[in-house]
């Protein structure tokens, strides 16, 4: 269901939940079709470019696994010729009020989607499932064509270099270190915020109340942490970076990773990403 933060707009929500619904169907059946054209025998793939894939969920909504679902595929198989795929999935919280309490659910995520909103242009508002791409094209996460359109569109911007590395968790610590160079102009208007987020995969929940009773939901890239580890100036190109992370110790150690993307503050456009698996 496609849930507003407003409380008075959620009657208005039970016709989304139905064309979620369907476009969840499509997403199951068309996921192979989301290829761009496959190159041929002894031709070369075209160089893939690094997109950025913003899940907004919750295990409280009925719409969401659909969406997680086939941001899952999107990881796994990254079935769109010149595209790389980087997903990160933020589990909000205004949806524990309804009989669940999703237990990846932050406020500072919905916070996060929240302030798309102030930037994206999108006729439901704040809604679950809502995949953000570049941090400027807002769609349902479940449809599969506009999930593919974005992703496209997306990737034709020009980029920065970003390259990432962390250290092998020890002592419940990793030390990510972020290289960024190229910067290129339209982001060079304000300040540009170095991000990075601590993903989780393979985490699965048994849900016992509100819309998901009786499934067991599984989930990739789920955000664990979400931190800001520096910035460049208007006029800057490039900088180093690093910072130690914090782990907490019911995170499953081999399962996590880590996306460095690179925020203008004011626009909220994201003009580079990259991934590491810890250590």
């Amino acid at each position: 269901m496609l849930l507003s933060l407003e409380h008075s707009r959620i009657p208005m929500t039970y016709f989304r939940h139905f064309v979620a619904a369907a476009l969840a169907v499509t997403a199951v059946v068309g996921l192979q079709r989301l290829t761009t054209g496959q190159a041929g025998p002894g031709e070369a793939r075209a160089p893939r470019v690094a997109v950025l894939a913003e899940l907004f969920t919750s295990e409280g909504c009925s719409s969401c696994p659909a969406a997680d679902d086939l941001l899952r595929r999107l990881i796994a198989d990254q079935p769109i010729d010149g595209v790389e795929v980087i997903a990160i999935s933020e589990h909000v919280d205004y949806w524990n009020r309804l009989g669940w309490r999703d237990p990846f659910s932050s406020p500072r995520f919905t916070e996060r989607q929240t302030e798309y909103a102030t930037t994206i242009a999108s006729p439901n508002g704040v809604y679950t499932p809502q995949l953000v791409v570049d941090g400027r094209i807002g769609v349902v996460g479940s449809d599969l064509s506009e999930v593919r359109r974005a992703l496209i569109d997306a990737a034709s911007g020009e980029r920065a270099t970003v390259m990432i590395s962390a250290t092998p968790p020890a002592a419940l610590a990793t030390t990510v270190r972020v290289s960024v160079s190229t910067l290129p102009p339209v982001a060079r208007e304000g300040t540009t915020r170095v991000m990075i987020a601590i993903v989780e995969d393979n985490l699965v929940t048994d849900v016992t109340r509100g819309e998901n009773a009786r499934r067991r939901l599984r989930h990739d890239a789920v955000v664990r942490a979400l931190h800001t580890i520096g910035s460049l100036d208007a006029g800057e190109s490039a900088g180093e970076f690093s910072k130690k992370i914090e782990l907490d110790r019911d995170w499953s150690a081999r399962h996590l990773r880590v996306v460095a993307f690179l925020q203008n503050e004011r626009t909220h456009r994201i003009v580079g990403v990259a991934s590491a698996k810890l250590g």
